[in-house]
């Protein structure tokens, strides 16, 4: 369920809310902090669901030398009234066994608030990829009807954005069951956690899936591509340099959080080695 850290009521049909799923590399997550971050946004309230595991830390969005107090737990939510934008940052992985009934809970609550439009940040594993898909940028795309009717020809003409290729169903189908057109087209998105569930299960709502190639490791880059690339469409931030091309995704100004420093632990004691 949704908890609120206040008593104001929050309306959000006319919000685009963000959603990073927990998946290779976390670059949804890293993605969502640089949008939490870059734009100050305020943490209104946090899920409350049996399917995440607990988790508690100090707030990653501090100043290195601030004494904020404030604690993070395994799921909570930040809001933009000025830029109408709601984002989910999930920091706990899901219990095994529980995504199912995590997705189905998530889905009815998005169906419940109607939000304006719901964008899914997700990455899959690079080694998955297609022969077509080797080549060109690593980014994919998946949205439903109503999100085509509103923005597919943005998506496809102007920022020029890849629908990501189906794939015949397992085991392979015959020639002869290719040339009835018999075998099964399935999206097939392997690393990418609770994506396709959650999309197609949101089939009536406005939702757009932005999917990235990568692979395990330092994916902080990945994560500052992979929000250039929304915010091409989105407009969160604007642009260093007016001249630069919009593609330049390197010409926006992110704020990497002070935590990200973190990640891979302290660095080593150098007397070790002398």
């Amino acid at each position: 369920m949704f908890i609120s850290c206040s008593n104001r009521k929050h309306s959000w049909d006319n919000f685009t809310l963000i959603i990073p799923a927990v998946s290779v590399g976390n670059v949804g997550q890293l993605a969502a902090d640089l949008i939490v971050n870059t734009l100050d946004m305020e943490r209104v309230g946090y899920i409350l669901h049996p399917s995440l595991l607990p988790c508690v830390g100090n707030n990653p969005f501090a100043i290195g030398d601030g004494s904020s107090c404030q604690l993070s737990t395994s799921c909570e939510i930040y809001e933009s009234t000025k830029l109408k934008l709601v984002v989910i940052q999930q920091r706990a992985p899901l219990i095994k066994g529980k995504s199912r009934a995590y997705t189905e809970w998530l889905s009815s609550w998005l169906n419940e608030i109607q939000f304006d439009q719901v964008v899914v940040l997700t990455s899959s594993f690079a080694y998955e990829r297609l022969d077509q898909q080797l080549s060109g940028p690593p980014f994919r795309v998946l949205y439903t009807k109503k999100m085509e009717e509103r923005s597919g020809e943005i998506f496809k003409s102007q920022i020029g954005w890849k629908e990501l290729e189906c794939r015949h169903s397992f085991p392979a189908p015959t020639p002869i069951q290719r040339e009835n057109e018999h075998a099964d087209n399935l999206f097939y998105m392997p690393g990418s956690g609770i994506t396709k569930n959650l999309f197609e299960k949101c089939q009536e709502l406005p939702v757009l899936v932005l999917m990235m190639f990568v692979s395990e490791g330092d994916n902080a880059q990945d994560a500052v591509d992979l929000v250039g690339q929304l915010n091409l469409w989105l407009k969160l931030v604007t642009q260093k340099d007016e001249n630069a091309p919009s593609e330049n995704v390197q010409s926006c100004s992110w704020k990497v959080p002070d935590s990200w420093r973190l990640v891979f632990g302290s660095r080593f004691d150098q007397k070790l080695f002398q």
